[in-house]
């Protein structure tokens, strides 16, 4: 069993050798032994996924994608994927989309606008060296939820990259879902989805860096919404594929940020200091366990959940958390080296201090 931070990966990686030509070349990229043989194994990849969605017969790629043996496996199958569903030729368009992560607070149901403001994303875009190619785009008409583009196949994308035409036609045939802020307190992503020619890729997995903010008021401007509190978090342009990948991904951590900081707010209400447990879960989970450091002090606990996905960098993950923690002053951590069990309950800061583990904000002393 791996371990990062100490803390080790329940994830579920099949251990019996599977006969996949796919998995095979993956492997060979991950554990090179050559130049050579590490561009025939690139090259390889790309013409077996080409071919498989060309034909719209890839039981092989779903195969291996479930079965990789690892994460570092999985990711290059995935990136040769990805890479696949770029624009190679004139002909073909290039799609992409911009995450804009939204944590919404409401007392009711609230809808938003839906719609895409293109006019306001190229002003802010117009001083990039893409600036020209990012004119050209053709956008969906509407903003779409998480749920409608995870829905999309590997082999409608490659169907809907040959031409112009079978693109707008893709745009014009996804389904119209409401963006709905929930009673309560949510964090949800929603996607700006385009094409455009090949000469938009330089454009795609930038950091906005200077554009970040600027961008995120077109957003907090354009969606606000009587009756909603909206703080919105834009990511970079990307493919699509990787769009919702990391739009998932930071939903999943501004998730966790704010039942954090709530965690330990209502906490100091009525404790002198804070607890924090870390700890894997069979199954393939992080639990982030908030209580009271002295058991007398105990509080209903509160835990958050993190379901890890073969993608998922574990040290990334707790890293973000353990700085989150420092920042809000909070110095009593405790990480358990085992993980627990899918049926136990996480154990108390108080509990846990008598278990095997170590403070992740202390050098360890062995």
């Amino acid at each position: 069993m791996n371990t990062h931070h100490c803390l080790p990966d329940t994830r579920a990686f099949p251990t019996d050798p599977v006969k996949n030509d796919l998995l095979m070349h993956a492997a060979s990229l991950a554990n090179p032994t050559s130049k050579a043989q590490t561009t025939l194994a690139r090259e390889s990849l790309h013409v077996e996924i080409s071919r498989m969605l060309a034909q719209n017969h890839y039981t092989n790629l779903a195969v291996a994608l479930s079965m990789a043996a690892s994460s570092k496996i999985y990711n290059i199958l995935w990136e040769s994927l990805e890479n696949v569903l770029q624009a190679h030729t004139p002909t073909e368009v290039q799609w992409l989309a911009l995450p804009v992560i939204v944590v919404g607070g409401a007392k009711e149901n609230i809808c938003l606008p839906d719609t895409i403001p293109v006019t306001a994303i190229a002003e802010i875009f117009k001083n990039q060296p893409w600036t020209d190619a990012w004119q050209t785009i053709h956008w969906a008409p509407h903003l779409i939820n998480d749920t409608t583009l995870s829905h999309i196949k590997a082999s409608q994308w490659f169907a809907a990259k040959q031409n112009p035409q079978s693109a707008a036609e893709f745009l014009s045939q996804l389904p119209h879902t409401p963006l709905i802020v929930e009673t309560g307190q949510s964090v949800q992503v929603f996607y700006a989805l385009g094409f455009a020619g090949s000469d938009i890729l330089p454009a795609l997995g930038h950091q906005l860096a200077d554009t970040a903010l600027p961008l995120m008021q077109v957003w907090q401007t354009h969606l606000a919404s009587a009756g909603a509190t909206l703080f919105t978090n834009p990511l970079p342009p990307q493919s699509p594929l990787n769009a919702l990948r990391s739009g998932s991904a930071m939903r999943l951590r501004m998730a966790c940020d704010v039942f954090t900081t709530n965690a330990i707010r209502s906490i100091r209400l009525q404790s002198p200091r804070v607890g924090v447990v870390i700890a894997a879960q069979d199954g393939g989970n992080i639990l982030f366990g908030f209580n009271a450091t002295d058991s007398a002090f105990e509080l209903q606990p509160q835990i958050f959940r993190w379901p890890l996905t073969q993608a998922d960098d574990i040290d990334t993950i707790v890293q973000n958390f353990i700085d989150l923690l420092a920042e809000c002053h909070v110095e009593n951590i405790h990480l358990l080296h085992e993980p627990i069990s899918a049926q136990a309950q996480l154990p108390s800061y108080a509990q846990s201090i008598n278990m095997i583990g170590h403070n992740p904000l202390f050098p360890r002393s062995h």
